[in-house]
Order: structure tokens, then C-alpha cells, then sequence
């Protein structure tokens, strides 16, 4: 195990190439080639392609028109190159960054209310849009960010950090609870991807027609160290004249424990869960999660 962590994919050696071929070409030169790609690896990559059919077979139900899970599920492929291509250009634009996005109303006033109560704060967000971008946005707008990532093996976590970090943003492995603990301590906003969970002590959630396992990390940071929680997102947007990208922080849940420590988790996550099940309903070709775990 350990050797193959240490080797690295040939693939991330490629990253830093095109990023310097992306400074040189203008957005809308890329879009075609990001949304070729996207149709090639839904034709192709048949496991991936059955993979998000399940899923909106358990999101858009059985009355679903014929053909719409086919179309979002390719509109998804296509929205994954883009956000791969948008995330590659971070190193160039730095703080920049903040033009490729426009700010839903409230969104900052909710942030600066969780942060300005004078302690840490969780920004709970899921697999929707352009997560990994989100939080470079965020930081580029002067936020002091701290991200749980997965400790993904053969250099893929190193290189996303590198672009994740790109505007300040801090990424800390899941396993690190030092540094997690750290962050809370230096009042950061601590960021959670909270549609997945990877411990497989999640918390088992209703889910559209089915259950899911939902992480416990931000209600038991949340409950344990009185931190209030919001839910924040970073989605594409087809405006002519506005940015591609529109950000979202919506204001803190309202959640009020009852002194249990397990059932005040399980609570609150199953809010949590919830409302990432309503944002997922809402843009089920944003969401880009391949092995759900539907129970």
C-alpha cells in the first residue's frame, strides 16, 4: 500500500502543461474542447455512464420523461471537463479568480454573520458544480478558508491542493485532526463536502426514494464546538454577460440541540442531508458523484 502511494500518476505531471496552454487561450476557445470531451467520456466510459444513470434513476423517479436521464447524465460529463479546465486555470488568474463568478444575494452577509460571531464557522457543500473552484473563489475574496479534502493516493491530492490553494485557500486530509482542530482554533471557516461519506461510519439518511450514508463530521465539529453551519455552493451558470459560475451561501441552519450528543448528530446531519438532497433535486447535472452508495 504504501508503495503505491507513493507513485505518482503520469497525469499529474500533465497539469501544469495545460495550465500554461490555458493562460494563452481565451474561455470560450476551451468550451468546445471541454464540451467534446465531456460527450466522448459519456460514450465511452460506460461504467462512469451507468454509474450516474443509477443516480437519476433514484433522483428524477420512475415518471421521469424518456431520454432525460440520458441528457443529464451527458450534460454532467460535459460539466465535469469544463470545471476541470476552469480549475486548471487558477494558478494563472490567482485573485482573478473572483470574476468567474457572480455572488447570489446574501451571500456574503451570511458569511461575514457565521464569522463575525467571533469563533470558527462550517461551510458545508457538496459535489455540485465546481466544488474545487469554490473554494479558491471564496479565498479570493478574503476569507479565511480551511478545506477537509480526500487524501486521494498517486499525487492527485498533492496537485489538486496545489490549485485549490492557488488563492490562500488551506487544505487539510481528512485524517489530520490536528490541523482540522487548528483551524477551529484560528476562528477559519471550516469547508466540508458533505454528500459522500468516506469514514463508513456515516450516518444513514433518506435519499429520494432510497437511503444514503451522509458524514458526521460537520454536526459533530458543529455540536462539539458550538459552531454554527451554512451551506454553500459554487454552480454553473448560462447567462449571457454574467460569469460562468454563481456562488451561493445560504444562512445558518437553525438546529437546536437537545443535550443527547448521539442523537443531536444524527439530527443534524439528517437536516444536513436534507437540504444537499434539495440542491441535488435541483441540479441534477451538477451533481458529479459516481458511487453514490444507494442503499
Amino acid at each position: 500500500m504504501a508503495a503505491s502511494r507513493g507513485r505518482r500518476s503520469p497525469l499529474t505531471w500533465l497539469m501544469p502543461l495545460a495550465t500554461a496552454v490555458l493562460f494563452l487561450l481565451p474561455r470560450w476557445f476551451f468550451l468546445p474542447v471541454a464540451r467534446l470531451a465531456g460527450r466522448l467520456v459519456y460514450r465511452f466510459n460506460r461504467r462512469q455512464r451507468r454509474r450516474l444513470l443509477d443516480n437519476y434513476r433514484h433522483i428524477l423517479g420512475p415518471d421521469a420523461p424518456p431520454g432525460l436521464a440520458e441528457r443529464t447524465a451527458r450534460q454532467a460529463f460535459v460539466n465535469l471537463a469544463t470545471g476541470y479546465l476552469d480549475l486548471l486555470r487558477v494558478p494563472v488568474l490567482r485573485r482573478n479568480v473572483v470574476k468567474l463568478g457572480d455572488l447570489a444575494p446574501g451571500t456574503l452577509e451570511n458569511l461575514d454573520r457565521v464569522l463575525g460571531e467571533g469563533r470558527a464557522a462550517v461551510l458545508v457543500t457538496a459535489h455540485v458544480g465546481n466544488w474545487d473552484l469554490a473554494g479558491a473563489f471564496l479565498a479570493a475574496h478574503g476569507y479565511p478558508l480551511s478545506a477537509v479534502v480526500e487524501p486521494v493516493p498517486a499525487g492527485w491530492a498533492r496537485t489538486f491542493n496545489r490549485y485549490r490553494c492557488a488563492t490562500e485557500l488551506e487544505a487539510n486530509p481528512i485524517p489530520d485532526h490536528r490541523a482540522i482542530a487548528r483551524a477551529i482554533e484560528r476562528n477559519r471557516l471550516l469547508v466540508l463536502v458533505a454528500d459522500r461519506d468516506l469514514t463508513g461510519r456515516g450516518v444513514a439518511c433518506p435519499a429520494f426514494d432510497a437511503r444514503r450514508s451522509f458524514p458526521r463530521g460537520p454536526a459533530t465539529y458543529a455540536l462539539r464546538h458550538d459552531l454554527s453551519v451554512v451551506l454553500g455552493y459554487f454552480l454553473f451558470q448560462d447567462r449571457p454577460g454574467r460569469p460562468p459560475y454563481l456562488g451561493c451561501v445560504e444562512p445558518p441552519f437553525d438546529f437546536r440541540p437537545t443535550g443527547s450528543a448521539d442523537r443531536d448528530i444524527e439530527e443534524f446531519t439528517n437536516l444536513i442531508a436534507r437540504a444537499l438532497n434539495r440542491l441535488i433535486a435541483r441540479f441534477p447535472d451538477q451533481w458529479l458523484v459516481f458511487r453514490a452508495g444507494w442503499q
